[in-house]
C-alpha cells in the first residue's frame, strides 16, 4: 500500500471515530418510587417516552414497594435529597409531601383543562397559582347497591332509591318478608370493621347530609355536628330496628370480604360499596358484567329527603408528581402526563385500568356495570383530609363509629362523636 493510502485509511478512520462521537446519545436516567401494582403502566410510559426521544438514551430505574412502604421510601430519601424525578403519591399523602414536590405550570400539560374539576382542585391545592402539585391518575367511587333477585322475591319489582327514607322503607318492607329469603339475610348492610373501607363509607353519608370531616383550614373536628351526627343515627336506625347486626357489619376484616358477603346474599341492600364492586369482586367470585347487572342494581349514594348532596362519594387515588430534586423535570412531567392523560386508557396492556379522572377518557369505561351511574358520582367526587395526621384522624373516627354500633342501645349518637371530636382536636393542636 503507497503512502497516499496508509493516509486515505487513517483519514477514514479518524472520520468514523468523530462520527460515532456525533452520534453517540446522551443517556438519561429518570427515578421513580412507585407502587409495585405500577409495573405495567411504567413499562407503557417508559415506552412512550423513549419513542418521543429517539435521540436520547432514557434509563427509566423504577422502584416498587407496597403501599406503607412507598410513603416510608419516599419520605426517607427525599430527606437526603435523593434525586427522585417522578413519585407515586397517594392523596391523603399530598400534605405530607407537598414541599419536596416541584410545582408544575399547567401551561406545560397538554389539555390541563380535561382533568375533572375536582380533581384538578385538589392536584391545585397546595400549588401557587398557575401551577399543579401533580396530575391525577385512576380513582374510584362509592354507590349503593341492592339484590335485584332477593328484592323480587319479596314483591319488589322496581327500587328508586334517591333519599334515606327511601332506603328505610324498603328495608321494612324486606324486613317483613325475611321468611321469603335464606336464612341469615339481613335486610341491610354496611361496613363497621377494623379498615379505613369502614371511614370512607361513611364519609359518603356525612357528605351526603351536608357535613364534613374537618374544618375547610382543617384545623379542627367537623365531623361531630348535625350532619354527622345524622349519618351516625342512619346506620343506628337499622341496628335498632333488626334490619342487621352489629356482628354482622363488625366482623369484615376489610372491604373486600364485607364486598364479597354481599354479592353472596348476606345483605339484601348494601349502604356503599365501591364501583369495583361490579367489576373486580364480581370476577373474582366468577360472575361476569353481565351476570352481575342480571342480579344487583345501583343507584348514587342518597341523601336526606329534607335536603344534602345526592352522589356524594369518597374518590380515592393517586397523584403522580415530579420530585423537587429531580434532574429531568421536564422529562419527568411529559413522563406522567403520559400514565395520567387521556391516551390509551382500558386498553390491554397499558396498564391504565380504572376510572380516568380525564373527561375526554370517560368513555373507555362504558363496559363497566353502571357506567353512567359511575360518571354521575364523579361529580360529586370528594376527598379525606391531606394532613399528615390524617392516619391518626381515621382511627379515631373508625373506633367511633364501631363504638356506636356496639353500644347503640346505650350511648348516642352525639356523646360518641362528640368525644372523638375532642380527641381529634388534640391530634390537630398537637396536645
Amino acid at each position: 500500500m503507497g503512502k497516499f493510502g496508509k493516509v486515505a485509511i487513517l483519514i477514514l478512520v479518524i472520520v468514523m471515530a468523530f462520527s460515532s462521537i456525533a452520534v453517540a446519545k446522551q443517556k438519561v436516567v429518570l427515578r421513580v418510587v412507585t407502587r409495585t401494582w405500577a409495573k405495567e403502566l411504567i413499562a407503557y410510559a417508559t415506552k412512550k417516552l423513549q419513542e418521543n426521544h429517539p435521540d436520547l438514551d432514557i434509563v427509566v430505574d423504577a422502584k416498587y414497594y407496597e403501599y406503607q412502604d412507598t410513603r416510608t421510601q419516599l419520605a426517607m430519601r427525599l430527606a437526603r435529597r435523593e434525586p427522585i424525578d417522578v413519585m407515586t403519591v397517594d392523596h391523603i399523602w399530598l400534605g405530607q409531601f407537598k414541599d419536596l414536590m416541584m410545582p408544575i405550570p399547567t401551561s406545560k400539560v397538554p389539555h390541563y383543562e380535561d382533568w375533572i374539576p375536582a380533581f384538578r382542585k385538589l392536584m391545585e391545592k397546595y400549588a401557587p397559582k398557575g401551577y399543579t402539585l401533580g396530575l391525577y391518575g385512576s380513582t374510584d367511587v362509592r354507590m349503593i347497591f341492592w339484590n335485584k333477585e332477593y328484592m323480587r322475591k319479596v314483591g319488589i319489582d322496581k327500587v328508586y332509591i334517591k333519599t334515606w327514607e327511601d332506603v328505610k322503607a324498603y328495608a321494612q318492607i324486606i324486613k317483613a318478608n325475611l321468611d321469603k329469603l335464606p336464612k341469615d339475610v339481613d335486610p341491610v348492610g354496611f361496613m363497621a370493621g377494623n379498615t379505613e373501607h369502614t371511614n370512607s363509607r361513611w364519609y359518603d353519608y356525612l357528605w351526603a347530609a351536608g357535613g364534613d370531616i374537618l374544618t375547610p383550614d382543617e384545623k379542627k373536628a367537623m365531623f361531630n355536628k348535625e350532619a354527622g351526627i345524622r349519618a351516625l343515627e342512619f346506620y343506628g336506625w337499622f341496628l335498632k330496628n333488626g334490619m342487621t347486626k352489629p356482628e354482622d357489619v363488625l366482623s369484615p376484616k376489610n372491604g373486600e370480604v364485607y364486598d364479597q358477603a354481599f354479592l353472596n346474599g348476606k345483605f339484601v341492600i348494601s349502604l356503599g360499596n365501591g364501583h369495583w364492586l361490579g367489576d373486580t369482586t364480581a370476577r373474582n367470585v366468577g360472575m361476569t358484567h353481565e351476570e352481575f347487572s342480571k342480579k344487583f342494581g345501583a343507584a348514587l349514594i342518597p341523601a336526606p329527603a329534607s335536603g344534602g348532596e345526592r352522589g356524594a362519594t369518597v374518590a380515592g387515588g393517586y397523584v403522580w408528581g415530579v420530585s423537587k430534586f429531580s434532574k429531568h423535570p421536564d422529562l419527568a412531567i411529559e413522563f406522567i402526563y403520559y400514565i395520567t392523560g387521556p391516551d390509551d386508557w382500558n386498553v390491554e396492556g397499558t396498564g391504565k385500568y380504572g376510572i380516568p379522572t380525564v373527561k375526554s377518557a370517560l368513555d373507555t369505561i362504558s363496559k363497566l356495570p353502571y357506567a353512567d351511574i359511575i360518571k354521575q358520582a364523579l361529580e360529586h367526587a370528594k376527598f379525606r383530609p391531606t394532613i399528615p395526621d390524617y392516619p391518626k384522624i381515621a382511627e379515631v373516627i373508625r373506633d367511633a363509629i364501631q363504638k356506636y354500633v356496639m353500644n347503640y342501645k346505650t350511648k348516642s349518637a352525639k356523646e360518641i362523636l362528640d368525644e372523638a371530636a375532642s380527641e381529634v382536636n388534640d391530634i390537630l393542636s398537637n396536645k
